[in-house]
């Protein structure tokens, strides 16, 4: 058999492998082989279309007799960057923004907008030691709200200098990475902090006073990936923010949710959070901003999220530097602009979201090994019910 032919049949199968697996992620089966598929569609669509260049140069040296033929890879090439595209596009500037931008008569200088908030998310990586370099990033942000995730005891530590700026604190180290940290310089009414699906895995509920009187609710998360070093599949991180798409539905006051959701913007879980809490993903319209992985340009994911009701429009959203961590962080300036609401579209509920969301919370429900206070012991409790708000913490 001729060489070029067998190169060029090791090369089909390369893109029918990528087919393989854009087929298998149309499931919702949480194993991490399956949903690690969500991640790499820019990747997927580079990948195939570096196979169709390599089988066209083997194709000219060869000779058109000694390889397969053209139209599987083409065929094939053009499915998967139509497919891919379309999940995709949304999240290009090509696509109408689904938040909107503050009105230019209402922007004002940062910090002197009682109306206007700035928010940063930063996963610092717990392994990180670079804490001056995320110390200076954080300085020249000045945010008024950070939420910092994957600190444990040391960072809290070095960071002291820096976080003593801020009067209201809520703070829950942990040495397995999902340690969590808010930061306010605006006063915390009150607080929780939840351990929804894993006893292990924090997240902070919070009521944050804005300087125009505005009472706003936070809530930072840190969900748990699917992935195969420790055999991780998504059933954690698909209830957990499923858990609260469903808990801020019902809340029709101004929120702000962030965090690192170890999910991409497009996946099946995250757009079934948006459709079913009514929040805007400021994301949408303006670009991918991807945040991980910091240290591989060619692997990047926008995994760290800041999503928000239609009570607010977009002044500012950046991904910021490196400040030494895998993750570069997130940052947003959002505005109070309630008269905005109406032009502000959150994505349509479908008619089988909700037995979707019931089939997540109860393959956490299900699960043994799951032991957060939502579905501990095979019973499903809401939020709500989870615990008592507590007083914030003033520094």
């Amino acid at each position: 058999m001729a060489i070029g032919y067998v190169i060029s049949w090791i090369l089909l199968t390369l893109i029918m492998m990528l087919v393989g697996g854009t087929l298998l992620n149309l499931s919702s089966y949480p194993h991490w082989f399956i949903r690690g598929w969500d991640f790499p569609r820019v990747q997927i669509i580079a990948i195939a279309w570096i196979v169709v260049v390599l089988y066209g140069v083997l194709r000219y040296v060869a000779g058109p007799s000694s390889v397969l033929p053209t139209w599987p890879f083409l065929v094939l090439a053009v499915g998967l960057t139509a497919w891919h595209s379309f999940l995709i596009y949304p999240y290009t500037p090509l696509m109408s923004k689904q938040a909107a931008n503050t009105p230019a008569r209402l922007m004002q200088p940062v910090g002197e907008d009682p109306s206007a908030i700035r928010t940063v998310m930063t996963n610092v990586e717990m392994e990180n030691d670079q804490y001056e370099t995320w110390m200076q990033t954080m300085r020249a942000a000045d945010p008024d709200l950070l939420l910092v995730v994957e600190v444990d005891e040391k960072w809290i530590r070095e960071i002291k200098s820096f976080t003593d700026k801020y009067p209201y604190q809520v703070i829950e180290p942990r040495d397995n990475w999902y340690g969590m940290m808010l930061l306010s310089r605006l006063p915390i009414e009150e607080h929780r902090i939840l351990h929804l699906v894993q006893d292990d895995v924090p997240s902070i509920d919070a009521r944050i006073r804005m300087d125009d009187g505005t009472l706003l609710r936070f809530v930072g998360v840190h969900p748990r990936p699917p992935e195969p070093i420790r055999d991780n599949d998504a059933k954690a991180r698909d209830a957990e923010l499923t858990l609260w798409g469903t808990e801020l539905a019902e809340d029709d006051g101004p929120i702000i949710i962030g965090g690192d959701l170890n999910d991409v913007a497009w996946s099946q879980t995250t757009r079934l959070f948006l459709r079913t809490s009514g929040l805007l993903d400021p994301r949408r319209g303006r670009g991918f901003f991807n945040t991980f992985h910091a240290d591989h340009w060619y692997m990047r994911f926008p995994l760290d999220h800041i999503f928000h009701s239609p009570h607010f429009t977009i002044s500012n959203i950046e991904r910021m530097g490196f400040v030494g961590s895998d993750h570069f962080p997130m940052l947003i300036d959002l505005r109070y602009t309630p008269t905005k609401a109406p032009q502000q579209e959150p994505m349509e509920e479908k008619p089988e979201d909700e037995e979707e969301v019931e089939m997540r919370i109860d393959r956490a429900i299900e699960d043994q090994d799951l032991q957060g206070e939502a579905v501990d012991e095979g019973v499903r409790e809401t939020i709500e019910d989870v615990e008592e708000e507590k007083p914030a913490t003033k520094r």
